[in-house]
């Protein structure tokens, strides 16, 4: 346990050093402070903004935008990946759009959602929902083609009848590959909320840091993202854990 301390502290000694460095350089006058203020009055300010309930709020409406198009993304991303595995129809038919269609900033999509949905949580999700979808229908498409025959083979041979080697053999192989592709769409959903937020929203953390921003606040507003920094991290990690619980199996087969 002594161990494990020690490794985590060594892990958070470079984010040490560059708060240490941030509040020097603006302590001393070396940045001036009206730019980039005090990592101690940022500080200062997140403790504010938490207190008084204001982040709360609008990073509820963030999180509900980000989590809403999150599982969308998953579940029709998973769905699609399978279709597109197993029917050489349902490839034909959704390969040339995801092809089109994958280098494309989610982002620039926002002016057209607003024109279609309004500045509405629907549209902020379904910018979030495209951003997601692919990494979804890309990983679990390969998770299962990457599947071993052998497995299948050996399934059938043991007497699994066809339509419960999704099931038993096809899913669970799969399983890595889906959160794979669950880790990197999870910070896409962040990283497009706030850019949806900023463009056109009337609430939730991106809204709070352009309205601090252009009031000239800027120890506010850099609470503001600090927080969500700190909040996004936290969900990655969360996520992670689970993951490697729910693949416990996985990772002791591919020790033996």
């Amino acid at each position: 346990m002594f161990v494990n301390l020690l490794v985590s502290l060594s892990k958070a000694i470079p984010i040490l050093l560059i708060l240490t460095i941030w509040e020097t350089v603006t302590q001393i006058g070396l940045v001036n402070t009206q730019i980039l203020p005090t990592f101690s009055s940022v500080l200062r300010a997140a403790v504010d903004l938490i207190y008084s309930g204001i982040v709360i709020r609008h990073l509820l409406v963030s999180l509900y935008r980000a989590f809403g198009g999150l599982a969308l993304g998953i579940l029709v991303g998973v769905i699609l990946g399978f279709g597109m595995a197993v029917k050489k129809q349902v490839k034909n038919f959704f390969d040339p759009i995801i092809t089109l269609t994958y280098p494309i900033p989610k982002v620039a999509l926002v002016p057209l959602t607003m024109v279609w949905l309004g500045v509405t949580d629907q549209a902020a999700i379904f910018v979030i929902f495209l951003a997601c979808l692919l990494p979804m229908i890309v990983n679990t498409y390969h998770g299962v083609r990457s599947v071993d025959q052998v497995l299948i083979w050996s399934a059938m041979s043991l007497g699994t009848r066809e339509r419960g080697l999704f099931r038993k053999v096809i899913f669970p192989a799969t399983m890595p590959y889906i959160f794979n592709g669950i880790r990197v769409a999870l910070p896409f959903s962040f990283i497009v909320v706030i850019s949806v937020e900023l463009v056109a929203s009337k609430a939730g953390i991106g809204n709070l840091i352009s309205g601090y921003g252009g009031l000239g606040i800027y120890d506010y507003m850099f609470a503001a993202i600090l927080i969500f920094i700190v909040f996004s991290f936290a969900a990655d990690r969360i996520a992670v854990r689970l993951m490697r619980r729910i693949l416990q199996w996985y990772e002791e087969a591919g020790a033996l």
